[in-house]
């Protein structure tokens, strides 16, 4: 899933380097662009299972064992994952065959995340904003769906599709902790190996609170992406981005604390109407990890 150390694993395991695989579609846009966007009336399965077996075979006459990566397959964030499942469908009937990896977050930290990122990449919503459901009657685009964060349902969705054994799920904070131990699971579990890289940086850090604040306001002037359309002053984004990450820099410890505070109390209210706590057991007993432990609430 996005914001869950995707882009590192892409980076730094994917790299072909030390006797890594290669990413067998190492073009996320391609590989989103033929198998997640097209309409149910526009795709095209049988084109499409063709180039993704061509570059299948291309990965192994490299010597690497094929492995495909993309966020994107597990739906738009953005839009409540909305496609989640047509694509997941779609990729059982391209590759039946295939093991499949998903990797998931515990959800007051990945909506954090994923409302940080959104400001980062264009938008403009405070995180209530961001949080917001759509009004009743309201149902003009798909926003986020906290209740797909039941994450037990998709699992057992995959199962349905893949089968159990062939369908690995881990939590990102399990990468956080300890990625000697996430690594092994996922080596065990494909049958490739995956030496550690010398770097376990996130690639994309989130941005500070008090930079976010800032560039809220920016994007909104002057930053023109699908989710803000028409800003006024578009020529000055790149100056106005460059103010946003100055001021970020003179963030204080006691500031972000107060402003990440805030946000996750706007996040525990929105999901207050969900039990998340037996979904995280069942996807506990499922994965075989205590995800308690790892912050999870369970």
């Amino acid at each position: 899933m996005h914001r869950t150390g995707s882009t590192w694993f892409q980076k730094s395991i994917l790299d072909g380097r030390d006797g890594r695989p290669v990413n067998a579609i190492d073009d996320r846009a391609e590989s989103t662009a033929r198998i997640v966007l097209p309409r149910d009336l526009d795709y095209e399965p049988e084109t499409t299972r063709a180039w993704v077996l061509d570059r299948l075979a291309e990965s192994e006459n490299r010597g690497h064992a094929p492995v495909i990566s993309n966020e994107r397959f597990s739906g738009n964030p953005a839009s409540g994952w909305h496609d989640a499942e047509r694509t997941a469908t779609r990729l059982a009937g391209l590759m039946p065959d295939a093991r499949v990896m998903l990797v998931v977050r515990e959800q007051t930290s990945l909506l954090e995340s994923m409302w940080l990122q959104q400001i980062r990449i264009g938008g403009i919503s405070g995180i209530e904003d961001f949080l917001r459901p759509a009004e009743r009657g309201d149902h003009r685009l798909p926003v986020p769906d906290a209740r797909f964060l039941e994450f037990h349902r998709f699992v057992a969705f995959l199962d349905d599709l893949f089968g159990s054994d062939d369908v690995l799920v881990l939590p990102f904070e399990l990468l956080r902790a300890d990625p000697s131990a996430y690594l092994e699971r996922i080596e065990s579990f494909s049958g490739i190996a995956f030496p550690p890289p010398a770097d376990n940086r996130p690639v994309y850090a989130a941005p500070s609170f008090l930079e976010v604040a800032v560039l809220r306001r920016v994007n909104l002037l002057t930053t023109r992406s699908s989710l803000h359309r028409a800003p006024p002053l578009p020529h000055l984004e790149p100056a106005g981005r460059r103010f946003a990450r100055m001021i970020g820099r003179t963030a204080t410890a006691s500031g972000e604390a107060r402003r990440r505070g805030r946000a996750r109390k706007a996040i525990t209210r929105s999901l207050e109407a969900i039990d998340f706590r037996t979904s995280n057991r069942l996807l506990a007993e499922r994965m075989g990890i205590d995800l308690e432990g790892l912050g999870w609430r369970a």
